[in-house]
């Protein structure tokens, strides 16, 4: 079955990059595509292959597997022009399979409403979204996971509303040593009902990703390094690349880059670890006098 699936992330991600190649805004959505969790944003969300936790439920539910034990995460996102957006996930964490549970929701503020060409709208008006679903892994050899995410959507502009559902998939495989892991993963692969009188189309991603971490050298510090190529079925290929800097085990360091985007290219972070409790922030420089995008979340251990 896993060999099923496997061939299948691989025929789709080539299809994929056989298709659209600009960013035509031929999808809704588009949160779905803004990434959860102020660590992978400061890494540049290049973090298929890295997310190994409750944010899993988002990046790559194959990525669950590897939580040691059942935790939970919350992310509050401060987006441009009045998006503001809030993740949160449980996972239960086992040694075969693992189950986490999320919910996203992003609120657009202050749309103008115009029928004609005018300096002064009509009125103000805002957006709603949600997805909510269950994510499913389950480890089918000691170096392949495997995982799916059911979604139920939701959207809402002005009095105008629909509900759509999605599925996601993905792998992660660790047999090239403990400090590598390979990542690819198929996102928002669904439909949604028609919102007053069309069909909203669903932003469908391919993410392949790998992670290295640099074999400990000093007691002090711990070196993480990823790289993720996405491409949205409809629009241009990106490259995301992504470091993290671990000092003392406690405060981290985090940067990224990434290529494909219109309007930003670099983003940081740094973190705070306890045992049991980690705090992450994240700072997106938009271009073009967009302003900054800032992430903040936190992590539990159950």
């Amino acid at each position: 079955m896993y060999k099923v699936l496997i061939l299948f992330l691989m025929i789709t991600g080539i299809a994929s990059l056989r298709a659209g190649s600009e960013n035509n805004g031929q999808t809704g959505m588009a949160f779905l595509k803004v990434g959860v969790d102020a660590r992978a944003a400061g890494m540049g969300e290049a973090y298929t292959a890295v997310s190994q936790d409750a944010y899993a439920a988002y990046w790559n539910p194959a990525g669950l597997m590897g939580a040691k034990q059942s935790n939970l995460g919350f992310m509050h996102n401060v987006w441009i022009f009045d998006v503001t957006g809030e993740f949160g996930a449980v996972q239960f964490a086992g040694k075969k399979s693992s189950l986490a549970f999320h919910v996203y929701n992003v609120n657009v503020g202050d749309i103008e409403v115009r029928d004609i060409p005018s300096v002064d709208p009509l009125e103000e008006t805002s957006a709603h979204y949600i997805s909510m679903g269950v994510s499913y892994a389950r480890r089918l050899s000691p170096a392949l996971d495997a995982g799916i995410t059911a979604k139920y959507l939701f959207e809402k502009i002005c009095v105008e509303s629909a509900t759509g559902y999605a599925f996601d998939l993905g792998v992660r495989y660790t047999g090239l040593g403990k400090h590598t892991a390979l990542a690819a993963s198929i996102q928002n692969l669904g439909s949604m009902n028609t919102l007053q009188n069309e069909k909203t189309s669903l932003p469908k991603l391919f993410r392949a990703g790998a992670m290295y971490t640099l074999p400990q050298s000093s007691g002090s510090l711990d070196l993480l390094f990823a790289a993720d190529m996405v491409k949205p079925f409809e629009e241009n290929l990106r490259i995301h690349l992504g470091t993290e800097a671990t000092l003392w085990r406690q405060l981290v360091l985090r940067a990224g880059y990434q290529t494909g985007y219109e309007s930003r290219s670099v983003s940081f972070g740094l973190g705070i670890r306890k045992s049991f409790f980690h705090f992450d922030y994240s700072y997106t420089p938009f271009q073009d006098d967009l302003g900054e995008g800032q992430r903040f979340s936190i992590f539990l251990l159950m």
